[in-house]
């Protein structure tokens, strides 16, 4: 059974119990592939833990969730937001990866031309440990067991010439498949090739090394010169689609154990404990918590560069989302001294939005106006409606930003050359790609010692 084509948001309501009361084909497809009912339980078990979660905490919940259908695999990014009678359940940006049966010479020859090119293996040093021409002539001398692949070919970029994309030491970084690595053959440069290959692992799960496929490209012109090849692809960086699964994987849920681990201890749930061993571990689970928010940032990262990226577009109350920003930063602006001040009860701005997405915004900027306030001082969240536009403004009484660095701020990993405040430099280049992605902006308005003012302007719900 494959996937089905779903082009938008793939969604379901349930009820208090979490059973299904209404959803889109698509997921009743993947329930009945699960064993469950149409007006069933949810019977896909990532999705199931999330909706006991949410039902326990009654707050917004979104995770990447991989689903099995039939042989495949579908990825998506799973929203489930409680409602008065139930909970809403979004699957966002779905999509259908490679079957779990197929091997890795079939991905190989899905992502290069069929037939194309000749195969090689090489070890975790990049050393030649295999390359056959499969009988035929490839007009060259072939590489030698025991030659590295970087003596034999210089890596090249199709449309970089600074050489600044390299899908190869990307994915050897990671230990990820990769496509579209350009390369020259250093004994004839004039020679190019095109290489894609997937990482091989022993049964302990090490890596041995990578094997794929050598596909020759004719007439293509010298990424130098300015002339570019209509039918070479696009290259694929280290942020591809699988960087999310296997962040979860192998980042996210450990540092959770640690994280919960440091809490159990610096809490002495399991008993007295010396106050200093306490502190250290009350420091464990904060670095913890920091390094969690930087994986969840690379996700976030991963999928708002990714090509075709969207957001759903849904009615949000900007008011109510202010609220509840405010209130999950409340402790960490009581530890510092700093109140939140938002709107009014009663007031209510509707912006056309992805609800998740405006609240990871708004949580990011009250967060950065938390971070950089001084003690006993306030910080403003107010919303506003003009014609078609809808606003929320989150203002602070920090030492501001200087005009020049206005832009430059919304930069990946720019924190203006801060150190220690806990930042990753990514949430304000985030936050203004899902601004954008939704149809509106975020802007600065700011001076050295006159605070700053954060102003997320969203299309108005008509």
């Amino acid at each position: 059974m494959s996937a089905p084509v779903v082009e938008g948001p793939v969604q379901a309501v349930l009820d208090r119990d979490g059973r299904i009361v209404r959803a889109d084909p698509a997921l009743l497809l993947l329930q009945r592939d699960a064993g469950g009912q149409p007006d069933g339980p949810i019977a896909l078990l990532p999705i199931a833990a999330l909706v006991r979660l949410a039902q326990r905490l009654r707050i917004p919940i979104s995770r990447a969730v991989e689903l099995p259908l039939g042989s495949s695999d579908v990825s998506a990014w799973a929203q489930l937001r409680p409602e008065e009678d139930g909970l809403a359940l979004s699957l966002i940006d779905w999509q259908e990866r490679r079957p779990r049966d197929q091997s890795p010479a079939d991905w190989l020859g899905a992502t290069l031309d069929p037939g194309a090119g000749w195969p090689w293996q090489t070890d975790i040093r990049l050393r030649f440990r295999r390359a056959e021409p499969e009988g035929e002539s490839i007009g060259h001398e072939p590489p030698h067991a025991g030659q590295p692949l970087t003596a034999y070919f210089e890596l090249d970029s199709a449309d970089d010439p600074a050489g600044a994309i390299m899908p190869l030491l990307e994915a050897l970084a990671m230990r990820l498949p990769f496509r579209d690595q350009y390369v020259r053959l250093r004994a004839d440069r004039a020679i190019r090739y095109r290489l894609a290959g997937e990482p091989l692992f022993d049964t302990s799960g090490a890596l041995m090394g990578y094997h794929g496929r050598a596909e020759r490209i004719e007439g293509t012109p010298d990424p130098g010169s300015g002339a570019a090849s209509a039918s070479a692809p696009e290259p694929v960086s280290i942020l591809g689609p699988e960087l999310g699964r296997r962040l979860d994987q192998v980042l996210r849920q450990p540092i959770g154990r640690i994280i919960a681990n440091a809490s159990t201890i610096g809490d002495q749930k399991e008993g007295p404990l010396r106050q200093d061993y306490a502190d250290y571990a009350a420091d464990i689970a904060a670095a913890g918590r920091h390094l969690l928010e930087l994986v969840d940032d690379l996700a976030d990262l991963q999928a708002i560069e990714r090509p075709g990226f969207t957001a759903a577009q849904e009615e949000v109350d900007l008011t109510d989302l202010a609220r509840r920003a405010a209130g999950l930063l409340g402790v960490k602006a009581g530890a510092r001294r700093v109140r939140i001040q938002t709107p009014a009860l009663g007031e209510r701005v509707v912006a056309r939005a992805e609800y998740r997405r405006v609240l990871q915004i708004l949580v990011n900027l009250i967060g950065n106006a938390v971070r950089h306030s001084p003690e006993d001082s306030i910080i403003w969240v107010r919303v506003d409606d003009e014609e078609d536009r809808a606003r929320a403004i989150v203002a602070d009484q920090g030492m501001g930003i200087d005009a020049a660095d206005h832009e430059r701020i919304f930069e990946r990993f720019e924190r203006l050359g801060l150190s220690g405040d806990g930042g990753s430099g990514l949430g304000l280049y985030i936050s203004r790609r899902l601004a954008r992605a939704m149809g509106g902006d975020i802007v600065v308005d700011s001076a050295p010692g006159q605070g700053a003012r954060f102003t997320l302007d969203l299309p108005a719900w008509k």
